[in-house]
């Protein structure tokens, strides 16, 4: 027996295209690093907004080991996308938020327990408004500890995360790839603006910058 896969695709599809878009655009994202916060909020903020369905922006999710709590802050991600996965994005907007304002970091977490963290990313659901419906409950249940050495109902989505991320190569965050392949020329300081004038040409340079 092989070892267990996910039932669904890596990542979370930011954008409500229904068939494949020609231009993909994925995320590689710590939930917990300065510079992908800067990047998700250009592309959430102002750039999503503005593309339609004709780019395709996928979310993946990559725990950095050197940050602790971070694997904490991504398993309650991945569990309210598992709850709830119209209002993830919104959790995720809301958990950089709160980074922003001094919290999830290694200062901020120095003394916490593992439980004391878990309570503060659940305070965030009801204080979201696109996440008020979502049931916290079922979400502290998928962060309950299982018995023995098994974690949480989470931890199999971190190891699939984890995988799938080493499998495409990916250490540094944010890391973005277009069409499938790393693009280097993305930089996680990019305005709105610039991320639409990388876009806009829809390929016809390769994707090399050139408006920028």
């Amino acid at each position: 027996m092989g070892p267990p896969l996910p039932s669904v695709q890596s990542g979370f599809l930011l954008t409500s295209a229904v068939a494949r878009p020609a231009i993909q655009v994925e995320m590689f994202l710590d939930l917990i690093c300065p510079f992908s916060c800067k990047m998700w909020k250009a592309v959430y903020k102002d750039v999503l907004p503005k593309c339609g369905d004709k780019v395709g922006f996928v979310i993946n999710q990559v725990p950095q080991p050197w940050h602790p709590q971070g694997t904490y802050v991504h398993e309650a991600a991945l569990a309210v996308k598992d709850v709830a996965p119209s209002a993830y994005p919104a959790y995720v907007d809301a958990i950089y938020t709160a980074y922003s304002n001094g919290r999830f970091k290694d200062a901020a977490c120095w003394d916490m327990t593992r439980q004391q963290i878990y309570e503060e990313l659940l305070a965030l659901i009801p204080v979201t408004p696109e996440c008020s419906a979502v049931d916290a409950s079922a979400v502290a249940e998928r962060l309950a500890a299982k018995p023995e050495n098994a974690g949480t109902a989470m931890t199999q989505h971190i190891k699939w995360a984890v995988k799938y991320h080493r499998c495409r190569g990916v250490h540094v965050t944010p890391t973005v790839h277009v069409n499938g392949l790393e693009a280097g020329v993305v930089s996680s300081g990019w305005t709105g603006e610039q991320w639409l004038k990388f876009l806009e040409a829809e390929g016809s340079d390769f994707f090399q910058g050139n408006g920028i």
